[in-house]
């Protein structure tokens, strides 16, 4: 088969180009796995450690030229910290659900302590009683206080309701006596059974907190909702579930987009024009300061520009490597041939040993699909050797297969659409290139001239 032919090229810089693409993504799938955990707080400095080692690690494999590994192994690495980062989340949901329930918890145990000293005419210092009765403030200060308070139960029965026998035999009981821890003290009391509205809050609060999102907003209705009695709770609850469950799906769906514009971010990171530049600027003020409106316009902008830029480099490193392997083939490849493939949307480059022939190049520059022929070079209406015709389509065969070896040694890949073969279709005839050529520079410099002419009256 050595008629007209439609191939597919591949070449190495595009394959690199498309691994350094990957690591990038990956390098802000690892940007947004490390955010969110030390957002939520469940990752360590060892386990970024582990992971920057893997990114690395993969990375090296780009050097070794070890291209279809990397890319396996890339997509994976993302996959594992996609799924990573939400088992952390979820972690951080329920550790923030069961904090909930510990202080609202401890709250009760508070007041079941404040009411004792109460009703034991213990007086209490103003600090420890209003942090006692707070219902604004942390675990911490809470635990603090009631550890405070517990030293204040008397280990002995009251004054004025005892007798003598009794005060002097609880002083003799009491002497070496070990007085509760607030662990021990707290998990004597009576146990309440959790309330599902409550415990429906607490999870969605949780899930809040894992997301990174503020869920301070709603502590006042939180409260309130806490402060009412049993029965209305579930009812109470329903437009507060709501309001909560709004607040989550706008939470994940900016962390989403946060993501997705990492990743358009690390792509554009790798290339140079100003349009790039651009955007890149645009994107850092985006994450800077979120705007729920902006965001999937700017990751269309972005998908576009990555594209055309990508298939832009393609292109031309396509034409290189095919201009480049015919040079070395013995054909005469001069500078500028790749402009005029682009401008003209075709080109046909001579066979030095047989100047009355050559071969045309087509396409390449909206595609990757390339198409190539052997070709007379002259007058159409100039007599043809049929057999001669014949004999270097059939040379420009083996010379293809050459070609397409060249390609391989240099790290690139051409694959074939179709191939007709030698003698299906007459030998195409096309006039001679360096004379086309040196006309369109007398026409470029007749035009120059006339331009210089307009501009001097």
């Amino acid at each position: 088969m050595s008629g007209p032919k439609a191939f597919r090229i591949v070449t190495r810089a595009e394959i690199i180009a498309i691994c350094r693409r990957d690591l990038a993504r990956l390098d802000a799938a690892v940007e947004g796995w490390a955010s969110t955990g030390r957002l939520n707080r469940t990752i360590e400095q060892k386990d970024v450690e582990k992971v920057i080692a893997r990114r690395d690690e993969l990375r090296r494999l780009l050097a070794a030229d070890r291209f279809v590994e990397l890319q396996k192994q890339v997509v994976a690495e993302i996959g594992f910290l996609q799924a990573d980062s939400e088992r952390r989340v979820e972690r951080a949901a329920e550790m923030a659900a069961r904090s909930k329930r510990h202080l609202r918890r401890s709250k009760a145990a508070a007041e079941a302590l404040l009411q004792r000293l109460q009703a034991l005419k213990v007086e209490i210092p103003a600090d420890i009683r209003n942090e006692l009765s707070s219902s604004t403030g942390s675990f911490e200060r809470l635990e603090a206080a009631m550890a405070k308070a517990l030293l204040l139960v008397p280990s002995q029965v009251p004054q004025d309701t005892a007798t003598d026998r009794q005060r002097e035999l609880a002083t003799r009981l009491g002497a070496g006596e070990d007085r509760d821890t607030l662990q021990e003290w707290i998990a004597r009391q009576p146990q309440e059974t959790e309330d599902p509205a409550l415990a429906r809050i607490d999870a969605v609060l949780g899930e809040l907190s894992g997301l990174g999102v503020d869920s301070s907003p709603f502590s006042d209705r939180v409260a309130l909702l806490e402060s009412e009695p049993p029965a209305r709770r579930s009812l109470v609850a329903d437009s507060l579930l709501l309001d909560l469950a709004a607040a989550v799906k706008d939470g994940r769906a900016r962390a989403r987009l946060a993501d997705e514009l990492r990743a358009r971010r690390a792509e554009l990171s790798v290339m140079k024009s100003p349009q790039a530049t651009s955007l890149l600027t645009e994107i850092d003020g985006f994450l800077a300061s979120p705007s729920a409106s902006d965001g999937p316009k700017i990751i269309k902008r972005a998908d576009f520009l990555i594209e055309e830029e990508f298939k832009a480099m393609a292109a031309e490193e396509r034409r290189r490597a095919v201009l480049e392997g015919l040079a070395s083939l013995g054909y005469e490849v001069s500078e500028g041939m790749a402009t005029a493939w682009v401008q003209n949307g075709q080109i046909v480059v001579r066979k030095a040993a047989n100047p009355g022939y050559g071969v045309e190049l087509l396409g390449g520059s909206r595609s990757d699909l390339l198409q190539v022929r052997a070709v007379g070079i002259g007058s159409s209406t100039d007599g043809r050797d049929e057999n001669r015709d014949r004999d270097m389509e059939t040379i420009w065969c083996g010379e293809f297969d050459r070609l397409r070896t060249l390609v391989a040694k240099a790290g690139g890949n051409v694959a074939m659409e179709f191939a007709r073969p030698v003698g299906q279709f007459p030998l195409k005839i096309v006039s001679d290139p360096s004379v086309s050529h040196q006309a369109e520079a007398a026409e470029r410099s007749y035009q120059s001239l006339s331009i210089n002419r307009f501009k001097s009256h």
